[in-house]
């Protein structure tokens, strides 16, 4: 048999969610927890190793044609609203003494202000640096990400660190759209697709794209062993062809970029590696 051509397709939203479930203790700031992203993976390994994982399981030889990646093109832009920020503040002033509305909408200003700058930085450095390291990976930017300042997430006093206040993000809108155009647009010039995503709506895309004779798989990652995988809908699981993931020890073990994890963060990753493979050698 001739190699299967395979295409990768990541959810990019849905993915930076998985990869954020995984945190770790900072050693040097016991009140601070890290949380893995984009930046701290060697990414040709990884999708390698992703295809090799179907590899393994079909018996069929797998070539990786392309991986397309997707976030959004824009961030929804920063609209004061002063009747939001005054329900705020009346809402807050039990717990807050003397909350007033030009305060909650600097705090709010100051929170988007946040989002927008690591945005830009996830866009313009993290993203590009992936992409120049990894010479069959393309970005693809669509739909747009939305924030909502004036719609409290957490508003509390934190001990020597003063208000912390977090509105809400709402997500990408329209990348799914995106993904799916290309999903069957390219339909001729792979024989299967991996799909790194866990949504249900992506079921119908599923359906059609096994319907017109492709394969269709999907993969995740894992926390725990045995694994446990957040973000995965079972309905997409039941449609699409095979379903693979990495374990926690696979993940943390063979494709960290640790060069980019502060020693500290390390040394627990360490420790939770050890801790899961314990398990594994004394079920």
């Amino acid at each position: 048999m001739y190699p299967i051509r395979t295409v990768i397709f990541i959810d990019g939203q849905n993915f930076r969610f998985n990869l954020g479930a995984f945190k770790f203790a900072r050693t040097s700031l016991p009140s601070q927890e890290y949380r893995l992203d984009e930046k701290h993976f060697e990414w040709k390994k990884f999708f390698n190793g992703v295809v090799e994982k179907f590899n393994d399981e079909t018996k069929w030889e797998h070539r990786l044609v392309r991986v397309y990646w997707y976030n959004a093109a824009t961030i929804r832009p920063y609209e004061p609203n002063r009747t939001a920020a005054r329900n705020i503040a009346y809402s807050y002033q039990q717990q807050f003494p003397g909350m007033t509305e030009q305060r909650v909408m600097r705090l709010a200003e100051e929170w988007y202000y946040r989002q927008r700058n690591y945005f830009d930085v996830a866009r313009n450095t993290i993203y590009e640096n992936i992409q120049r390291d990894c010479p069959f990976l393309e970005f693809k930017y669509v739909g747009e990400y939305v924030v909502k300042p004036y719609q409290v997430y957490r508003f509390e006093r934190i001990v020597n660190q003063g208000l912390f206040y977090q509105g809400t993000r709402e997500g990408e809108k329209g990348v799914d759209v995106g993904i799916a155009v290309d999903m069957i647009s390219k339909m001729n010039e792979y024989d299967a697709a991996i799909l790194i995503s866990g949504d249900s709506d992506f079921l119908p895309l599923v359906r059609y794209i096994k319907d017109h004779l492709r394969h269709v798989y999907q993969f995740s990652l894992a926390q725990g062993i045995p694994p446990q995988i957040t973000y995965l809908s079972p309905w997409l699981i039941g449609c699409v062809d095979l379903s693979e993931s990495f374990d926690e020890v696979e993940l943390l073990g063979n494709y960290l970029k640790r060069s980019t994890i502060p020693a500290d963060v390390i040394t627990s990753i360490d420790q939770r590696i050890a801790s899961l493979r314990q398990g594994i050698s004394n079920p």
